[in-house]
């Protein structure tokens, strides 16, 4: 009798290998209790339905790693948030929203990206839009003294130093040095520098800057800060 031999078009067995790399995500994280999953049915249909509409493909996952990598969101999210299910459906909105953020920063967007993301986002971000630039004249209204990090976050660097100087009614060059001085004490802790990554990164994206803008050769003068995200893909 002849032998049937069954041949997967490499597509599929692409497909299999990636799934089989998804499935098994876990494993690769810290031991976490069944006991100590928490359930979010209605987040995690929220997920499969927004993928499915974004993607025009179901979400091929095991219900543990799914499980798993929700538990890892709801952690990350609740060391600078008090955590609720409102707040996870606000993240995952936002994710949606930014599509093509995770897309240009991973090279993919999936749960796991979601979940590496999850560490470093802020409500703040929430209505940023990122492919659209701040100008000056955006911080008009804004008073950026009661909150200069929140601010460098917000608009980068070189506007909220402008703005700052101007508020103060200082020299350029005695707040620039002042500046840097405060930006290096964020290189001390993963925290301060996840805030120190979205301050170069809205720099970046605002970009280019006039030269009466303070920082405006910030590829320079910011350099030395640049090297902690040398593999993140805005980084100039």
């Amino acid at each position: 009798m002849a032998c049937l031999t069954l041949t997967i078009p490499m597509n599929k067995e692409f497909e299999k290998q990636l799934i089989n790399v998804l499935n098994n995500w876990h494993l690769n994280l810290s031991p976490v209790s069944e006991n100590d999953i928490q359930q979010y049915k209605f987040s995690k249909n929220k997920f499969r339905n927004k993928y499915l509409v974004k993607t025009g493909e179901f979400l091929k996952i095991t219900n543990k790693c799914e499980a798993v990598c929700f538990n890892r969101i709801c952690d990350q999210l609740s060391k600078t948030y008090v955590f609720s299910e409102d707040l996870l459906n606000e993240y995952l909105d936002w994710c949606f929203n930014n599509y093509d953020y995770f897309v240009r920063r991973y090279k993919q967007f999936t749960l796991n990206e979601c979940v590496k993301f999850s560490g470093e986002w802020r409500k703040e971000l929430f209505d940023f839009d990122f492919e659209s630039k701040t100008i000056y004249e955006d911080l008009a209204d804004v008073n950026v003294q009661s909150g200069i990090f929140s601010a460098f976050e917000t608009y980068g660097i070189p506007f909220a130093a402008t703005k700052l100087a101007e508020e103060k009614n200082a020299s350029g060059s005695v707040l620039c040095d002042k500046i840097l001085s405060k930006l290096h004490e964020l290189t001390t802790t993963s925290e301060n520098l996840s805030r120190l990554k979205n301050m170069l990164r809205v720099t970046v994206e605002n970009g280019p800057y006039s030269s009466e803008i303070l920082f405006n050769d910030y590829k320079n003068s910011l350099s030395e800060f640049f090297l902690y995200f040398k593999n993140e893909p805005w980084c100039p």
